[in-house]
């Protein structure tokens, strides 16, 4: 079954904004500032576009083009893929998936707050299934027979602690020191 957790509880990096008439050059130093990949463009309070470094690269660099001339609005992608913070991070997959992106963008309300990525939403999963796991090996630990430690009585022993140290007791001497 799918964990219950939202795109916010997965959040690692914060939304940059930048605007659509800055030059490639302001946001690559915006970006390397704030040791980010992505920036979200907004314009009169809207989100109107998302640059990348991937941007930067493809479409300004790699085509010989000075950064200082670009504008972001010439590169960014418009309209970018995004989803409230409140959804479950299956949500975020699927959008993923059905729109072949890497990262969406997470809004509160309209506005912008940050990024997730296939590799934060991975990461999410893994913890869980690991502590889905965890308690699964301990609901299921296989029984251990032996001789109660305390009463002497042979039958299914329970690892217990008594003044720090560790003793394997019966059910009725564990049910008593619980008590």
């Amino acid at each position: 079954m799918m964990p219950k957790i939202t795109v916010e509880q997965v959040l690692k990096r914060r939304a940059v904004v930048v605007g659509p008439d800055d030059t490639i050059d302001k946001v690559a130093k915006i970006l390397a500032k704030n040791k980010v990949s992505s920036a979200v463009v907004v314009e009169n309070e809207e989100i109107v576009g998302i640059v990348t470094d991937r941007d930067i690269l493809d479409k300004v660099v790699a085509k010989g083009k000075s950064p200082k001339e670009v504008k972001v609005k010439e590169i960014m992608t418009k309209n970018p893929v995004r989803i409230e913070y409140d959804y479950d991070i299956q949500d975020a997959i699927e959008l993923m998936m059905d729109k072949g992106v890497r990262r969406i963008l997470i809004t509160k309300l309209g506005r912008p707050i940050g990024f997730v990525t296939a590799a934060d939403l991975l990461a999410a999963l893994a913890a869980y299934n690991s502590e889905e796991k965890e308690a699964e090996e301990m609901e299921t630990e296989t029984e251990v027979y032996g001789i109660c430690e305390v009463c002497g009585q042979y039958g299914p022993l329970y690892k217990v602690y008594i003044g720090g140290q560790e003793k394997w007791v019966c059910e009725n001497c564990k049910d008593s020191m619980e008590q």
